[in-house]
């Protein structure tokens, strides 16, 4: 069954592939770009695992495969699923476009503020991030730039000026450093973020020959960007080809050296959770957004460890497989969903992909800017969640929906709107 399920794996994301390339405005709707990140980030790991399990055994290998193709098939089938009408009224919010604009420059002038903190408090632990400290809060808080700058951008596309570009530029600043120094997730949300703005005002789409070689290429950088980071563009910049094609083969065969891999550590943990019982019906979702929001410097240790229930044992791995979670690599979706909900888990992923057609619809038909800035706002935390996990999209969105209601309560149009009718296409 092994190789059924390998197969049937890249069937499903060749087929939502497919389904975006054949009408290229699809590329920016969720199962597109969700299908893209599971072809170049969730494959090229299948292959590897399977050459080198490790201390996985043929039946975690099997269910991981299997659960796989459930996440990435539940991310086309909750799309498709008919709109409700009465959400689609309630995400119709007019604004008004001048308390907007004041709204983009204090989210811009946030962003910068946090980003000057950070750097200070970053330069002052030798460039060490620590949980629990200043940096953590300013660090949440630079993501305010990525409204600010789909405020802006969305302007600029809608109203081209001198003074909507030279402030685009200004809020895209942090974004963009991000995309200069390396960093992959975030070098993914700023050209989807461009395109969907893009998409949203003017309906522009690139040709379908760019969006095959931009998979290719997304394949090919994001080992890429874990190998040598920031000095991709220096390596760029200077012309250096050679070295570039040169790290590329190295980073693909280090990859499929299969020593360090994020499926790995999901077919263990959904392994372990499955043989103890220790399943943990969404507590793991509420421990991640109490380690996030609650701050132990402020409020104690021991008070934020009292609000989390902590079920599943961290030693665990190390008992049962001889097995420690290497640092800084993640669970993924695959496997923090399966570890609160077994099998159903995957149906999170459809839950999202509900919500994302309600936001297509609203931003498409209605043209509403509150579900605009929300579905640019959530892209990022999506992608994240195929990644990271499903509890890092629930820290991301949480943010991200709470500043876009609170931009939205501002910007609020004391005019009243009445609603008549939607034309629904469902594609």
């Amino acid at each position: 069954m092994l190789e059924v399920y390998k197969y049937l794996l890249i069937l499903i994301c060749l087929g939502i592939l497919g389904w975006g390339i054949i009408r290229v405005e699809r590329i920016y709707q969720y199962p597109f770009f969700m299908g893209a990140l599971f072809t170049s980030f969730i494959l090229p790991q299948v292959s590897a695992l399977i050459d080198n399990p490790g201390q996985v055994s043929q039946e975690a290998l099997e269910r991981v495969l299997f659960v796989s193709c459930l996440c990435v098939g539940a991310c086309w089938l909750g799309y498709e699923i008919k709109p409700n009408r009465k959400w689609l009224v309630k995400l119709n919010i007019t604004m008004d476009e001048r308390k907007l604009f004041r709204a983009g420059i204090a989210l811009m002038l946030i962003g910068w503020l946090s980003n000057f903190l950070l750097a200070r408090t970053i330069a002052e632990t030798d460039g060490v991030l620590k949980s629990g400290t200043p940096a953590t809060i300013y660090y949440l808080f630079t993501n305010v730039s990525y409204i600010a700058f789909a405020i802006f951008l969305l302007q600029l596309f809608k109203h081209p000026s001198i003074s909507n570009f030279i402030y685009t530029l200004l809020a895209g600043w942090y974004p963009f450093q991000q995309v200069l120094i390396g960093r992959r997730q975030p070098t993914m949300t700023f050209i989807i973020v461009v395109g969907v703005s893009l998409f949203l005002i003017r309906r522009y789409t690139p040709p379908r020959w760019a969006v095959i070689t931009a998979i290719v290429m997304i394949g090919v950088l994001i080992p890429l960007f874990a190998e040598i980071r920031g000095e991709f563009w220096n390596l760029v910049f200077s012309g250096n080809w050679e070295q570039i094609q040169s790290l590329s083969q190295k980073a693909f065969a280090t990859q499929q050296k299969g020593e360090i891999l994020e499926l790995r550590n999901a077919a263990l943990l959904m392994d372990a959770v499955e043989r103890t019982n220790m399943y943990g019906y969404g507590t793991g979702f509420w421990d991640s957004i109490v380690f996030q929001y609650v701050p132990a410097q402020i409020l104690g240790a021991e008070f934020k460890k009292s609000l989390q229930f902590n079920i599943f044992n961290p030693n665990l791995l190390k008992d049962l497989y001889g097995y420690s979670l290497p640092k800084g690599v993640t669970v993924t979706a695959i496997g923090d969903s399966f570890m609160e909900f077994g099998y159903f888990g995957c149906f999170l992923l459809a839950i999202i992909g509900y919500i994302f057609k309600h936001l297509w619809i609203s931003s498409i038909y209605q043209k509403s800017y509150f579900s605009r800035l929300l579905y640019i706002g959530l892209i990022s935390p999506s992608m994240i969640a195929i990644t990271h996990g499903i509890g890092r999209f629930c820290q991301e969105a949480i943010f991200q929906v709470s500043f876009v209601c609170l931009v939205a309560y501002y910007c609020r149009s004391k005019n009243k709107f009445y609603y008549n009718h939607v034309n629904m296409i469902h594609d």
